[in-house]
């Protein structure tokens, strides 16, 4: 970066190049338009380049201003950054950890957290935060959160994600269906059925997933209604809308007016996991996630997630009726 320069500057001649138009860049900076322009042009004749062409209609970069606009938007990135990562750090230093959950999730996973925090951890003070998936991966990103418990996949390269749990899905059917009277159930006997499903946008990556799981296995949703949660999906089964698919932990033992059904393919599961920021380094932050991981497992090995024992362990599960 040219000596002297701060970084206002850089942000200025961002959003010229961005917005093409110098009004418009002024509003998104929050500076007179008149002072974005002296400012601009002061600078071009500080480097003795010239940034941008401009008539009285367009606005173009130049050869020049393409270059600087490339380095200088990496600047403002890296700025950015150092900020995020001081917070980040600051946080857990200072004993205040935010761990973020999709609510879509196995709860349970929650007490395992919260017991971690009161007994291995109790230096650290602990904040949850209910979000979504992709909500999740900007709040780590961001630095606003310091782990997050995610519906996998999740890709990116700047968080390490580890699996904690894969439960198998099922189908929950209403109670006087033809299909009741199958202990369990291919995806395709299901082909044509309505399916009361979640919108796209609420798990988008865990959606393109499981759709090509389904592909796979030679079953096409039938999708005849959206809602935004189980209970909405639960009610509209029992009131034979459809039927909807669920891992077994997000299902309650008891409902009137639906059956559920174990699925015979291995590969249709949910998985959840952890992730954090790849570059973070703090210690407690590490050490938190590793007494999880570990946690987790010897839950999940010793059958503590009930409704899954309750349902491997059924001796006759058309007699189960699930709410």
């Amino acid at each position: 970066m040219y000596p002297g320069i701060e970084l206002r500057l850089l942000r200025y001649v961002v959003a010229v190049a961005e917005e093409l138009h110098f009004s418009r860049a002024a509003v998104r900076v929050r500076i007179a338009q008149p002072s974005l322009s002296k400012q601009i042009r002061g600078l071009e004749d500080e480097l003795g380049v010239q940034l941008f062409d401009r008539t009285n209609r367009q606005v173009h970069l130049t050869h020049a201003g393409r270059i600087f606009v490339k380095e200088a938007t990496k600047a403002l990135s890296h700025s950015e950054r150092a900020v995020q990562l001081a917070k980040a750090v600051g946080v857990s230093e200072n004993g205040a950890v935010s761990i973020g959950y999709s609510p879509h999730m196995n709860l349970q996973l929650l007490s395992i957290v919260r017991s971690l925090f009161l007994v291995d951890r109790r230096e650290l003070q602990l904040t949850l935060v209910s979000s979504h998936t992709d909500d999740q991966v900007q709040a780590l990103l961001q630095g606003t959160i310091q782990a997050g418990l995610l519906t996998l996949p999740v890709r990116n390269e700047s968080l390490v994600v580890k699996v904690l749990v894969r439960e198998p899905l099922g189908v929950v059917v209403p109670e006087f269906h033809r299909l009741t009277s199958k202990v369990d159930l291919q995806a395709r006997e299901l082909n044509g059925l309505p399916v009361i499903s979640t919108p796209r946008q609420l798990h988008p990556g865990f959606h393109d997933h499981l759709n090509e799981l389904f592909r796979r296995v030679g079953y096409r949703p039938n999708v005849v209604q959206e809602v935004t949660t189980e209970a909405e999906a639960l009610y509209m089964v029992a009131e034979g809308m459809g039927i909807a698919f669920m891992k077994i932990s997000a299902i309650p033992l008891v409902c009137p007016g639906i059956v559920y059904r174990r699925l015979r393919e291995p590969s249709l599961i949910e998985e959840t996991g952890i992730a954090y920021r790849r570059d973070n380094r703090s210690s407690k932050i590490l050490g938190f996630i590793t007494l999880v991981r570990r946690d987790v497992q010897r839950v999940v090995s010793n059958s503590l997630f009930g409704q899954v024992q309750l349902i491997q362990h059924n001796t006759d599960p058309r007699q189960m009726k699930l709410f």
